[in-house]
């Protein structure tokens, strides 16, 4: 199914003008986000609790203020907070201040497509969510390069919700390429990268260590050759140039034979995958059971709590173990 792409919007300043953009949190995102809004002309200031990124949001000459303040006198929040502690400071430090017609904008759809957030229905939503790190999207910016993005518009109180959402991106710099969206959409393919794929090839690099070590290999030659020497994240790269396939011609004749010739063999393994992976989107993503586990308010306050348990859980794993006493080595 094609999305709409969209190109360069003609001039975000002038489409925002007269509006003030609060970028709430100076992180990761806020930071970068900040950054670019304002060298592309727009009128910005961040809402930043007392800590080390409102030092750095001062030390790089923008306005601080309360996330209180910021909210009362912004037309256009940029939501940049982690999820887990959006619900507690939109209701309680956001939402008063809203205005009828005002913006709120997203970059994670979570919270917004699990009606974690109570907006007023008078307050547009949109999102725009560059899928790069914040140094990132600062970095593609200064060099006038865009990135991925998604974009939407989830309720439009105003009736120029898709315009600001347009101007904000343009003015971030990532419009230019982006993906006409929604909310459910980023929110499911990310959560589905988070919980299926990545859990997966980690657990892949588990059972080959298992295997090459059970056959009397050395945990340094397996781990080196499995991701510590670095060439996944090389061949990763190559990937998002000139695709799965098409990076198999920098490897030699007969990698990319063994490569290919299992690849095409793997049918019933790859079957297997789809039927894991289709219990993960629809039974723990789509059907908000994961959103319920994690973000239910009886278990928030604990959070970190709790991944720490499952952090050590997963560092006696063999292969953490292996790979811990290699890296020690190394240092």
């Amino acid at each position: 199914m094609d999305a709409e792409v969209f190109d360069e919007f003609p001039s975000p300043a002038d489409e925002l003008a007269g509006r003030t953009i609060a970028v709430i949190g100076y992180g990761n995102q806020g930071h970068a986000q900040a950054q670019n809004l304002r060298d592309s002309g727009c009128e910005v200031l961040v809402g930043n609790r007392d800590d080390e990124f409102r030092a750095a949001a001062q030390d790089a000459g923008f306005e601080v203020v309360t996330i209180e303040d910021a909210a009362r006198r912004a037309q256009i929040m940029l939501l940049l907070i982690p999820d887990e502690v959006q619900p507690e400071v939109f209701r309680d430090q956001i939402a008063p201040g809203l205005q009828d017609g005002d913006t709120i904008v997203v970059a994670s759809g979570y919270n917004v497509h699990f009606g974690l957030l109570d907006i007023a229905d008078t307050v547009d939503i949109v999102m725009v969510a560059p899928r790069m790190i914040g140094e990132g999207v600062r970095d593609h910016y200064e060099r006038r390069e865009s990135v991925p993005c998604l974009v939407s518009v989830e309720h439009d109180a105003s009736g120029r919700a898709r315009g600001t959402a347009l101007a904000v991106a343009s003015g971030i710099g990532v419009l230019r390429g982006a993906v006409s969206s929604s909310v459910r959409e980023e929110v499911a393919l990310d959560l589905f990268s988070e919980q299926a794929i990545w859990p997966s090839i980690m657990a892949i690099f588990q059972a080959g260590y298992d295997v090459l070590a059970n056959a009397g290999f050395s945990d340094d030659a397996i781990l080196d050759e499995l991701y510590l020497s670095g060439e996944p994240a090389e061949i990763l790269g190559r990937v998002s140039r000139v695709g799965m396939i098409g990076q198999l011609g920098l490897h030699s004749k007969t990698s990319q034979y063994g490569q290919l010739t299992n690849l095409l063999r793997s049918g019933a393994f790859t079957d297997q995958m789809r039927e894991r992976f289709a219990g993960v989107l629809n039974d723990q993503i789509l059907s908000g059971a994961f959103s319920q586990d994690w973000s239910g308010s009886d278990t928030e306050p604990d959070a970190d709590a709790r991944i720490a348990a499952l952090r050590k859980k997963a560092e006696a794993t063999s292969l953490s173990v292996a790979e811990r006493a290699v890296l020690d080595r190394w240092s």
